[in-house]
């Protein structure tokens, strides 16, 4: 017998494991896409704002599915929208090869987007059922030890394919790897939606549980203050992975290889912040960590003022991503602690589909920047506009005094 809390326990469970596995290896399979796309749609266009639009295009899916994918997680058999998401991604992913214009690569970026919001809103809907209330906590930790882990291989594998075998072949191992995730999510026992949810889902239905969304995002201090620093920081999340494509190919002359690397030292510096602030998170104030790991991820970048080479890159993204640890660690613990779990889905749902909309605008107007000024200013530009931005949108609204009023459970 396990203890009640174990994570041996929580591996026996055979649906859990299956969901996270198939998790883990499309998160995988996810994070060579996004190298992969990024370094393709670069020597096809020699463009920053080629790349940003791709970027762009990858993110647009959570505006026009994320306030949907929520609602149909409620009412629609989730492991029939969740196995479907894989496999509709996967054969998307699998055209990518036979494209023969830019344009058609853009139409699949989109095409093959559109259903990551339906099977990741779907799978974290599902979770605390598949888990019980008991082991939802050291599922969830599973659950980011494992998106971390394909955040350091993903990036440094999907360099090193594009630069041995190219693009095609890269592109099938992701559709292989979606596949793969599908069949794994297939041999779990996803719990359907609750009996009061299963219901038609007209658009009334739909208009209505978004408006109830939305009103409580613009009544809440505190989500109105965590909106406004996502929409501030969202430069920050595409913009310097573009201005790092055009930095190490066109200025230092490298290669895929080390812009897979550059990204898994990100990922890697998140996943070990995340970790130590896991045990001692409750020594800080949760607004100073919160502000402070935003400053921190966006000054690191003003030091490519300085044209580093690749081992000071390193540098500067693992200082960035620890910064970013800090900051999403603290913002995702607000976000759920503020949350009533009745309305948590849609909430979530259209929080993420309105950054992302930001987002698109966002990396769009990065693009701009680095294609006219250059990477190293324009990057300089970005994170000295996100150290500033949050702290003054902080002292502006006076947000750190909302947060202080959310209390840990």
């Amino acid at each position: 017998m396990f203890p009640e809390d174990s994570y041996k326990r929580l591996l026996a469970n055979r649906s859990f494991l299956a969901l996270w596995l198939g998790q883990g290896i499309a998160s995988l399979g996810q994070a060579i896409l996004y190298v992969t796309l990024a370094l393709y749609v670069y020597d096809l266009t020699g463009s920053a704002q080629g790349v940003s639009l791709a970027v762009a295009l990858e993110l647009l899916p959570w505006v026009v599915v994320g306030p949907i994918a929520g609602i149909l997680a409620d009412r629609v058999n989730r492991k029939f929208l969740l196995v479907g998401g894989y496999v509709t991604q996967a054969g998307l992913v699998a055209l990518l090869p036979f494209t023969n214009s830019l344009e058609q690569v853009y139409v699949l970026i989109f095409l093959s987007s559109l259903p990551v919001p339906v099977s990741q809103i779907t799978r974290a809907t599902a979770l605390p059922s598949v888990t019980g209330v008991e082991l939802f906590i050291r599922g969830s930790s599973l659950d980011i030890a494992a998106l971390n882990i394909a955040g350091v291989i993903g990036p440094v594998l999907g360099g090193w394919l594009l630069g041995v075998f190219g693009a095609r072949v890269a592109f099938f191992i992701i559709a292989g790897c979606l596949l793969v995730a599908a069949v794994l999510s297939t041999i779990a026992s996803v719990p359907r939606p609750e009996v009061s949810f299963r219901q038609p889902l007209r658009p009334s239905v739909a208009w209505r549980d978004l408006r109830a969304a939305a009103t409580l995002l613009a009544s809440s201090k505190v989500f109105r203050f965590l909106l406004l620093l996502n929409f501030v920081l969202s430069i920050g999340w595409t913009a310097p992975d573009v201005a790092a494509v055009v930095y190490l190919t066109d200025t230092l002359q490298l290669s895929g290889q080390e812009f897979g690397l550059l990204h898994a030292t990100m990922s890697l510096s998140i996943a070990l912040t995340v970790y130590v602030l896991g045990h001692t998170s409750r020594r800080f104030r949760r607004s100073r960590m919160l502000i402070g790991g935003a400053v921190l991820a966006g000054l690191a970048y003003t030091l490519i003022l300085f044209e580093p080479g690749l081992s000071q890159m390193l540098i500067i993204w693992a200082v960035s991503g620890l910064g970013w640890g800090v900051h999403w660690l603290m913002d995702q613990t607000l976000w759920a602690e503020a949350t009533p779990d009745e309305t948590r889905g849609r909430v979530f749902s259209l929080a993420e589909a309105m950054v992302s909309l930001v987002g698109v605008v966002m990396a769009l107007l990065g693009g701009w920047l680095i294609a006219n000024l250059g990477p190293v200013p324009a990057l300089a530009i970005i994170g000295l506009a996100m150290a500033l931005g949050a702290l003054a949108l902080s002292l502006i609204t006076k947000g750190y005094r909302a947060i202080a009023e959310v209390k840990p459970e």
